[in-house]
């Protein structure tokens, strides 16, 4: 794997949500693209837009850690200012969840959901934009919430028709209703509603209307007197101690988000892994089956959902389900409940050796008063509620929306998959500070924002190994080597270890990673802030990913846009794909028989085709796809017993198109059929295109390409050597870029041949 870095800006990028009304069935939701840097008080007016809502009640977001967002003074409780808070901090990732309730007098619940987080698109990030959804939305202000808005479709499907009472009123008749319910019911019928139908489109223009309004930076607001700290959570400031104001603290450190999203992180990065063999469906959801605090959770989620109830009606009338298991008031599981739900979803399963033995844990159980005080049932708790397999609502907790079915091998393949992303993105990516006042250090704040985000560039390595080898965790260096020695590099050192310890341990817990030796103790990174010292605290152990550690995070590499490339899954794949996913096989035999496996769903000719058309374009990104034509265009001849696929090469070779006529050129030179006029696509022009994508990593990838070959054979550098006085002409766009950064390349070993290239990056130069 190579990784490189660049000092240039993030991409843009964009939120996919879902978004839906809560309580209704069949269900109304809309699917919406955002700009990820939009405050929540803008998204307020996207939904409100999206759902036909009229903005005039009251409403509120509430994030899973109870943190709630509303305008400034509606509430007589902290709150962050909605108009502070960017979405792309409070929901950073791909899985992430919060709650908006609108009018709560009606409490219209809505659940946003984001299901991706990527790059902006050309186009993308300047106005909302709908995608999909489902249902119409009447007119519903003021019905009495989703049981009200579902007795009228009710009434509306039944066909039922109010009777209107004429009155006259200043000599004029009048038509009125028997209350809000029936009169929005008779505008159904003059509109002709249909329940069943959306058009993103429609909802599309009328977002176009909607300004978005931005947070400066990416920090989120916090409510005056408070401060968040590492836990998530707020705490007041006391006399001054503690963390600074959120103010103060922007314009002392003036800098974005303390994550950010990983695919803004990577997208500056140039990071290339090789292609891997995973597990099948079954095998890894065995795997998943085989992880006890994972199972445990799910089983609480059932167990949770198992606690069936019947609907009520309410004092104001209205229905509401009585099902799930009861909470205290501080949000815990009651006593006896917990002790159940240790036995009945076998929660006791994580610990064996100290819970296993059913009399003794029966005593032990007896014995606590508080679920707080149930060790064996934090882990579960904690994670089936991340995950969503709880919801808490009120003073129930219900089976979540994401728990999914325990025989299911997809469903539960992928809620693990998303819990194991979500965690190595959270635990992983940026370097963590010490929390309370230290934290707000800005000499700390601006040494984290020089600092990579090593454990994750470790994962990834750890990713590219083969079946079974261990990374060594001392000998870990990428992304140290900018920090010179002394006490800046000790302690991002040490903060480097503490992250790594947990990162690991998480994962661990996952079934997605084994580790060996190498624990540190905790407060390594405090003691040298307090002035300790001491030798290099990196930790001596090693790691591995486990086969479904590795799928785990293949999903949150895909999810973010890195490409990575998985042997055996190309057949289907169209051929810019293929020959993209090609250069990442570090064996040519799972290589070859990728290719095979791929022409063996084509005819000759149409294979030709879909490489030659994979072939068009100047960048970089094309020329590495033409690089891996010639294996897989001679793949292609070889099968080709009827000569089409030669006719398809030798018609594409005396074309106009530029990068598919030099592909198809190239090969028929190859094979020893010139194609008529194909001087006019020389070796020239071939010579600097495979050159390009090597001279924008640098000067030692270009200078070890050049140098790449049989010892007794040709190499590129003796290619260049003998035409290096004619490659300015031929006419290739970044002609003058690539024989500047062949003569750095070359000077090491051959000044003469360097200065002939510099002569001949000037004259490309100079032809423009």
């Amino acid at each position: 794997m190579t990784v490189q870095h660049s000092s240039a800006r993030r991409t843009p990028s964009v939120h996919l949500l879902k978004v839906q009304l809560e309580g209704m069935k069949p269900p109304v939701w809309r699917r919406l693209v955002v700009p990820s840097g939009i405050a929540l008080g803008s998204l307020h007016d996207v939904i409100q837009v999206a759902f036909g809502w009229d903005d005039a009640h009251l409403h509120a977001f509430e994030d899973r850690s109870g943190g709630r967002y509303a305008p400034p003074g509606d509430f007589g409780v902290p709150a962050f200012d909605e108009d502070e808070a960017a979405l792309a901090d409070v929901l950073p990732r791909a899985g992430d969840r919060m709650d908006y309730t609108y009018d709560f007098g009606d409490d219209w619940l809505h659940r946003i959901a984001v299901e991706e987080v990527r790059p902006a698109q050309e186009g993308e990030g300047k106005r909302a934009v709908c995608t999909g959804g489902r249902r119409a939305m009447p007119a519903a202000e003021d019905l009495g919430g989703v049981w009200g808005l579902a007795e009228l479709l009710q009434r509306y499907e039944d066909g039922e028709r109010p009777r209107p009472v004429v009155v006259q009123d200043g000599g004029e008749d009048w038509v009125e209703y028997d209350g809000l319910r029936d009169e929005v019911l008779a505008g159904l019928y003059e509109e002709g509603f249909d329940p069943a139908a959306f058009d993103p489109a429609e909802v599309t223009r009328a977002l176009a209307g909607v300004r978005l309004r931005r947070v400066p930076g990416t920090r989120r607001g916090v409510p005056a007197g408070m401060y968040r700290c590492g836990c998530g959570e707020l705490h007041p400031l006391t006399g001054g101690a503690g963390q600074p104001a959120d103010a103060d603290r922007e314009d002392a450190v003036g800098r974005e988000d303390e994550e950010g999203a990983l695919s803004d992180l990577l997208g500056v990065a140039d990071v290339r892994l090789p292609a891997v063999r995973l597990p099948g469906e079954a095998e890894l959801a065995r795997a998943v089956r085989a992880v006890p605090a994972f199972m445990a959770a799910v089983r609480l989620g059932h167990w949770c959902g198992g606690g069936q109830g019947a609907r009520t009606a309410s004092a104001e009338g209205r229905s509401r389900e009585t099902g799930g298991r009861e909470l205290t008031p501080k949000g815990l599981l009651r006593p006896k409940l917990a002790r159940q739900a240790v036995e009945e979803a076998e929660l006791w399963r994580i610990d064996p050796e100290e819970w296993g033995d059913a009399e003794v844990r029966a005593a032990r159980l007896a014995k606590i008063r508080s679920a707080g005080d149930m060790e064996v049932l934090d882990l579960p708790w904690e994670w089936a509620l991340n995950c969503g397999f709880v919801e808490v609502d009120g003073a129930r907790a219900r089976a979540g929306a994401d728990l999914p079915d325990e025989d299911d091998d997809a469903a539960l393949l992928t809620a693990w998959q998303g819990a194991v992303a979500g965690a190595a993105a959270e635990l992983s990516v940026a370097l963590p500070l010490p929390a309370g006042p230290l934290g707000g250090l800005p000499q700390l704040w601006a040494l984290a924002d020089e600092v990579p985000p090593l454990v994750f560039l470790m994962l990834l390595t750890a990713y590219g190994l083969p079946e079974g080898e261990w990374l060594d965790v001392a000998g870990f260096t990428d992304g140290l080597e900018g920090l010179p020695e002394g006490p800046a590099r000790m302690l991002v050192s040490a903060l480097l270890a503490e992250q790594y310890e947990e990162t690991a341990g998480v994962l661990e817990l996952f079934g997605a990673a084994e580790r060996e030796g190498g624990e540190t103790g905790e407060g390594s990174a405090l003691t040298l802030l307090l002035g300790g010292g001491g030798p290099d605290p990196l930790p001596a152990g090693r790691f591995r990913l486990t086969p479904l550690g590795r799928s785990g995070l293949h999903t949150l590499l895909v999810r973010v846009g890195i490409p990575a490339p998985v042997i055996g899954s190309l057949a289907e794949a169209d051929a810019r794909e293929l020959l993209a996913s090609l250069p990442s096989y570090a064996s040519e035999t799972d290589a070859a028989k990728e290719v095979a496996d791929w022409l063996a769903a084509r005819s000759a000719a149409d294979a030709a085709v879909q490489v030659v058309d994979a072939c068009v374009g100047t960048e970089p990104a094309d020329a590495l796809r033409r690089l891996e034509a010639p294996r897989v265009l001679a793949a292609v001849l070889e099968t080709d017993t009827a000569g089409r696929a030669q006719q398809v090469l030798h018609k594409a070779a005396v074309s106009t198109v530029t990068g598919c006529s030099h592909a198809a050129a190239s090969m028929l030179r190859r094979i020893g059929e010139p194609a008529e006029g194909e001087a006019a696509w020389g070796l020239e022009w071939m010579l600097v295109d495979g050159a390009l994508p090597f001279a924008r990593r640098g000067e030692q990838a270009l200078r070890e390409r050049l140098l790449t070959g049989p010892e007794d054979g040709p190499r590129p550098l003796g290619q260049v050597a003998e035409r290096a006085d004619d490659l300015w002409r031929a006419g290739h766009p970044h002609a003058g870029e690539v024989l500047g950064a062949l003569a750095d390349a070359v000077k090491p070993v051959d000044k003469a041949l360097a200065k002939r290239l510099r002569k001949a990056a000037f004259k490309a130069g100079s032809a423009k």
